[in-house]
């Protein structure tokens, strides 16, 4: 089932409208000098997060005007050594209450980037694999994070939050409400989410596949890679394959593998099998 709104009609459906779109992006600041190293992490970071806003700078001045005008951003990835000193001198002035990952081209600086909210210091030169590794992190600690919120604190409110039964998607310009069970899959391709329905329609989904993990039924929906979130009834057969791996046949993809890592695997019986 599917429900078509046209946001331009009534002033009622406007003010619903407003209620039913996403939230703002993510926002990911990300402090690098060398102009080479910084496009290798911008391209990891969009094809990780294709709907965040990556905000490019060099410097601790620039930083600093950054966080006084435009707040705090979800993450940060920092280069510790800056043409106008060190980054710790941006964090000593302003609250490090939003996540960091640190980066160097040596080891000395790693006990003060600790105190202020690190949650990783890697070596340069860093390559595509360390920084999925350590985005894979910050995704595992932040969902760990809400979902405990979530079991500690289970008001009605909480629960919308966590377990919804509904996404709105957009086809053309046209918001639509697909309820759960009628979702095959979601995923993303060319910094783009798409969401794929039982009947084979495709919609466009303004959230981010992480986001989308957290909210969506988990006895339904399992997230079987970085950019496919699949639902148990469009799994039409799954293999072993290379090294570990598992192998999916899904609904409207019927000649398409879509591949489960070793790591996600054990994981992946289980849930399958509940």
């Amino acid at each position: 089932m599917q429900r078509k709104f046209y946001f331009a009609k009534t002033e009622n459906l406007r003010l619903k409208a407003e209620i039913l779109l996403p939230k703002l992006p993510m926002t990911i600041l990300l402090v690098e000098k060398d102009e080479t190293h910084a496009r290798l992490i911008t391209q990891v970071l969009a094809e990780y997060y294709p709907l965040a806003i990556i905000e490019y700078l060099k410097t601790n001045q620039a930083v600093k005007m950054w966080l006084t005008t435009a707040g705090l951003p979800d993450l940060a990835l920092c280069e510790v050594e800056l043409p106008d000193g060190l980054i710790f001198e941006v964090f000593q002035e302003f609250s490090s209450t939003f996540p960091v990952i640190f980066m160097s081209s040596y080891d000395k600086y790693w006990s003060q980037s600790m105190v202020f909210s690190a949650i990783d210091y890697l070596r340069k030169p860093i390559e595509k694999d360390e920084i999925n590794r350590v985005l894979d992190k910050y995704e595992s600690l932040k969902t760990h994070f809400l979902k405990q919120y979530s079991l500690k604190n289970g008001s009605d409110n909480t629960k919308n939050i966590f377990q919804k039964d509904r996404v709105i998607a957009k086809k053309g310009t046209n918001y639509y409400v697909i309820f759960t069970n009628q979702i095959a899959f979601i995923y993303t391709e060319s910094r783009i989410v798409f969401l794929i329905d039982r009947t084979g329609e495709r919609y466009t989904v303004e959230r981010s596949l992480s986001e989308l993990e957290i909210e969506l039924p988990n006895r339904e929906f399992f997230r079987v890679n970085r950019k496919f979130i699949v639902h148990i009834n469009a799994i039409l057969s799954f293999k072993p394959s290379f090294k570990g791996k598992i192998a999916l046949e899904l609904l409207h993809l019927a000649k398409a593998e879509v591949s489960i890592s070793q790591e996600n695997a054990t994981q992946f019986k289980k849930w399958i099998e509940e």
